[in-house]
């Protein structure tokens, strides 16, 4: 599963659920149960820097739980990342952070770093969408060129020249934001997220622009023939073949609202949060499941501030968030049943909040 960050997403407006926080300590935090991993999150970060050694620091849980699996950088160096997973076995992630620069590929269970060049350290730090299927096909669009990809090949790096239009600029002025979907070497997919109503479709020789019914805010892929987007209060579908509309209900009377959270695991199967504007200032969200006949109302927000959402492989939901009331804490949410739990991130981690 691939999903993609909107600027909308959670009750309030978050940071990327995808870019941890400085001094990140790792660089995939895994639970020993089955896990869908949230990918393919748009980042944008600062210039040119070069590579430095990452830290890789594994330790052993000694019960079930989320565990600290590696270190990545100096803290002292503001290291941050995004992270885009095919598989529970096979993701990508790019790192950045003071005079820091780094991509990491996972191949099983091991994270291992992919060896950049010094000349294409600005794509990476500039990526605005990236992933992979495999060791040898890894596709990285970045605003430091918009008409060129980087792509690593398994034994190199190339810059791949793209149409000036694959990577639109939002309407309403800023830099290109995006989301990929890399599903072989001949079917990849950018969908520059507020751009217009158009996807662009590589075929292993040449750049098409696909029409899409609406423009996308968010995109979440399963698989070839299963592509997810949100566009407002509708989500699109593709089947492969065509895309389609799923209107999204609006709540009761009509009050001012706002969708995002995209995650989908497939055609039947399909979360998105839906932020409630009460009068005064207040918010209230809830989270909708497409069941591949309607959308249902399956439980509130678990946090004031939501990160990110995504399925827990077992028909639940995990999430990232804050409780601004007390103390801003950042934790962990389980969705089971129809009921958030809150788990706190584990001993080590940025996102536990540090004693003084």
């Amino acid at each position: 599963m691939r999903t993609a960050w909107s600027p909308h997403r959670g009750r309030r407006l978050a940071p990327s659920p995808a870019l941890l926080a400085p001094g990140i300590l790792a660089t995939a935090v895994l639970a020993t149960a089955a896990l869908s991993v949230a990918a393919g999150h748009s980042v944008t970060v600062a210039s040119t820097a070069t590579i430095t050694t990452i830290q890789d620091k594994t330790t052993t849980p000694k019960a079930p739980g989320w565990r600290v699996i590696t270190t990545i950088g100096p803290y002292n160096q503001s290291v941050s990342g995004t992270l885009t997973a095919s598989s529970a076995t096979s993701a990508w992630s790019v790192w950045t952070g003071t005079h820091f620069t780094a991509v990491e590929r996972l191949a099983g269970t091991k994270w291992a770093r992919v060896p950049l060049p010094a000349e294409l350290t600005g794509y990476a730090r500039s990526a605005v969408a990236f992933g992979g299927d495999s060791a040898t096909d890894f596709w990285l669009f970045s605003s430091h060129r918009t008409t060129e990809a980087l792509r690593f090949t398994g034994t190199k790096w190339t810059l791949a020249p793209i149409p000036s239009w694959v990577l639109g600029h939002r309407s309403g002025g800023g830099g290109p934001t995006a989301s990929t979907a890399v599903l072989g070497p001949d079917n990849v997919w950018v969908f520059s997220l507020g751009a217009g109503n158009y996807a662009a479709h590589y075929n292993g020789h040449a750049w098409t622009k696909v029409r899409l019914p609406a423009t996308p805010d968010e995109v979440s892929t399963v698989g070839a023939d299963d592509i997810w987007a949100l566009a407002g209060s509708a989500a699109l579908h593709w089947n492969g073949r065509s895309w389609t509309t799923i209107k999204i209900p609006v709540a009761a009377g009509k009050p001012p609202e706002s969708v995002g959270s995209l995650t989908a695991t497939g055609p039947k199967s399909a979360w998105v949060l839906r932020t409630i504007l009460i009068p005064g200032p207040r918010t209230d969200a809830e989270v909708l499941h497409w069941n591949g006949t309607k959308w249902l109302a399956v439980a509130g927000a678990p946090a004031d501030i939501i990160g990110s959402i995504v399925p827990d492989g077992s028909g639940g939901l995990w999430a990232t968030g804050v409780d601004i009331n007390p103390g801003g804490f950042s934790n962990f949410y389980h969705l089971a049943n129809g009921h958030w739990t809150t788990v706190s991130p584990p001993e080590g981690s940025s996102a536990r909040p540090r004693r003084t």
